[in-house]
């Protein structure tokens, strides 16, 4: 159950996105991430996104689920990004997710794609990580979805978490279960792992 850790910050992250978060120039390390972000110039404005897709697309179940694995992703990108600060996790988390990410990157470069489309229409082929996450008001920190669990708890735990269903987004989204994607609540996780 251990696996819970990872997966509430991941969760937690998503469900509680704030954009005035996302720094200007958002760059997570080249190895976590599928589309190299933009680095915006300071005078540089951020790619607007369609006016009439801006945030979740709530009436769009098929576009919803694609934005929510979008925020798993980027939320376990994060988190794998944090734990190589800590030498004591940093081989086992990068060598997990390296494995996770080649067996996922087809599913996620076809989200972004997909994403961006959605988003950002006529300018698709300009939008990067960063723009989606910023369009669906994601964090870049995992730190605010840790809700008080230390981060070498949650990195102790991503290498098992990533072999988990709830990580195979090619699975999830070809058959969604929404108990897989559903935010786990503080109260249901702390029971299940005393």
């Amino acid at each position: 159950m251990k696996y819970l850790v990872l997966l509430l910050a991941a969760l937690t992250l998503l469900a509680s996105a704030h954009a005035e978060d996302l720094p200007a120039n958002p760059v997570p390390p080249s190895a976590f991430s599928v589309v190299e972000p933009a680095v915006e110039s300071p005078e540089s404005e951020p790619l607007a996104a369609l006016p009439q897709h801006l945030g979740y697309a709530i009436t769009q179940p098929t576009m919803l689920l694609r934005q929510r694995l979008f925020g798993l992703a980027h939320g376990l990108s994060l988190l794998a990004a944090a734990c190589l600060d800590l030498p004591e996790q940093a081989i086992a988390v990068e060598n997990a997710y390296a494995a996770w990410h080649e067996k996922q990157a087809d599913t996620i470069q076809m989200l972004v794609r997909d994403l961006a489309e959605y988003h950002f229409g006529p300018r698709r082929d300009e939008a990067q990580w960063a723009d989606i996450a910023r369009v669906l008001k994601l964090k870049n920190s995992i730190q605010p979805a840790l809700n008080g669990v230390a981060l070498s708890e949650a990195c102790r735990t991503l290498p098992e978490a990533v072999t988990r269903p709830r990580f195979e987004l090619g699975k999830l989204l070809t058959n969604p279960d929404d108990s897989a994607l559903a935010v786990v609540p503080t109260t249901t996780f702390e029971s299940r792992t005393h």
